[in-house]
């Protein structure tokens, strides 16, 4: 049974598509009634409904607009749009959107029934191939996390499914742009494989493929290859069988993914458990002794092989961040009671990616400590310390990165990071972070408002890096909060 959600600013009318047919005759359930767009969008992200039949000229949000807002959510919805107006543009405009169809007032039975008869065969075809679960993003977001020991088997029988084949990989895309549509959903099935399919991010797709690595492994590079085309950069988890938690196989695909997007050496990736820091140790033991002996040169040189290491060997972002904050520990280590290590700070392979451009850019974080020129760099003027702070004020809702502060004001990065410790008492992300944090917050009091739509207006494009944020900043989930 396919659900259907009936959006109408007029009560009476929404009651007479109701009962106008044999819904479940037709494979269909209605699942309720809303009578503003507003509402129904609500509706819509908390039932997950398969199909909307809107009314066009609605309050809040007309049925042109719910439609660009279900795209922009990334949701899958079929929407079959009601007018009473035969007006070509509100055609052009349902058609432009995906509208599946576009009926005129009144709806007669007949051309309702064809309709949906002709969806329902259009919804078989889809969902032969893979489905995507109706999970709400905080659900997705506690599956996903790789502390979450629920095993693939769990997962596929709590939603009803059954998958044929012995062997699974997680699979996560990352699109060049915002993409209102699953690109795969859009392909016809494919024998020999399934998959199920989440949104994981604004640009960011995830797959869990179901397939036979021993009697099919062309199946799956047909299915990167084919249905993955148009994905940026790709990273593939290591095999996992029915018995593997879920959270595994997702986590060594972000990995792989992140991997992928930080080294741009390739386009996809695939997870490799190698140990390639115990092979660094030497070079890590120089490292340390000379920041104990602050030895600049030393040091620069050995940061300069690590870095030459890391791009040589491709290392994995995990294993590139480990080695780093390794590093910054042998910082605090020796000179954690100085100044020197104002603006430092642990970082998680995520929180590089998203901060940095290079592996080189991200040691030269702890390379440029030991070469400031405090003496000359002290004599900047309160004003220009204040245009900073107030620069960062009033921009830290869009992707700025330190780097990009150090450059815009001719100012070293490590001495910029000390001077936003002293002047705000803690580091430039975890600043940022906070200020986002507040102000998602207070939006969160205003209903209107999705997380989603919240989570973008503060700066961010990924709702799982967000959710994990707000959680440990407020003991909370952003739903958790709102509902308070």
């Amino acid at each position: 049974m396919y659900r259907v959600l009936i959006v109408d600013d007029e009560p009476w009318v929404a009651k007479g598509l109701i009962a106008l047919i044999d819904w479940e005759s037709l494979g269909y359930f209605v699942i309720g009634d809303v009578h503003d767009g507003i509402e129904a969008m609500e509706a819509i992200q908390e039932m997950n409904p398969d199909v909307v039949l809107s009314d066009v000229r609605m309050p809040g949000l007309n049925g042109i607009e719910l439609m660009e807002s279900i795209r922009h959510q990334g949701l899958h919805t079929k929407v079959i749009l009601i007018s009473g107006y035969a007006e070509f543009k509100y055609a052009q405009k349902a058609i432009q959107f995906g509208a599946f169809d576009y009926l005129l007032k009144q709806v007669n039975k007949n051309t309702l029934t064809e309709t949906l008869l002709r969806l329902k065969n259009e919804l078989e075809n889809l969902h032969k191939g893979q489905r995507e679960p109706d999970l709400h993003l905080e659900e997705l977001f506690e599956l996903l996390e790789p502390d979450n020991n629920i095993k693939i088997s769990n997962f596929m029988i709590h939603r009803g499914m059954e998958f044929e084949f012995p062997h699974y990989r997680f699979i996560s895309c990352l699109y060049p742009h915002s993409s209102s549509r699953d690109a795969v959903a859009e392909q016809a099935a494919q024998k020999g494989i399934h998959w199920v399919s989440f949104r994981t991010g604004q640009n960011k797709r995830s797959y869990l493929v179901n397939y036979d690595e021993q009697k099919n492994p062309v199946g799956l590079l047909d299915f990167i290859s084919g249905s993955l085309a148009g994905a940026q950069y790709v990273g593939i988890s290591s095999i996992g069988l029915y018995s593997t938690p879920i959270g595994k196989l997702y986590q060594e695909s972000d990995i792989a993914l992140s991997s992928s997007s930080f080294l741009q050496e390739k386009r996809i990736a695939e997870y490799k458990s190698t140990d390639h820091a115990s092979a660094l140790t030497k070079l890590v033991l120089k490292i340390e002794l000379a920041i104990k002996g602050y030895k600049r040169d030393i040091i620069r040189e050995g940061l300069d092989e690590l870095c030459e290491e890391c791009e040589t060997r491709s290392m994995p972002i995990d294993q590139i961040s480990a080695v780093y904050n390794q590093i910054v520990l042998f910082v605090y280590k020796y000179y954690g009671n100085s100044d020197l290590v104002q603006g430092l700070e642990y970082m998680t392979y995520s929180q590089i990616v998203r901060s940095c451009e290079s592996v080189r850019q991200l040691f030269e974080r702890i390379g440029v400590i030991f070469e400031r020129q405090l003496d000359e760099e002290m004599q900047l003027s309160k004003e220009t310390v204040k245009k900073i702070i107030d620069y960062i004020d009033s921009s830290y809702t869009e992707d700025i990165s330190l780097s990009m502060l150090s450059r815009q004001f001719n100012v070293s990065l490590g001495y910029l990071s000390a001077l936003i410790k002293k002047e705000t008492g803690t580091n430039y992300s975890d600043y940022v972070v906070a200020r986002r944090l507040s102000l998602a917050k207070e939006l969160l009091s205003d209903s209107s408002l999705s997380i989603q739509e919240i989570v973008e207006r503060v700066g961010y494009k990924d709702y799982f890096h967000f959710n994990k944020l707000f959680k440990k900043h407020f003991g909370l989930t952003p739903s958790q909060h709102r509902k308070r």
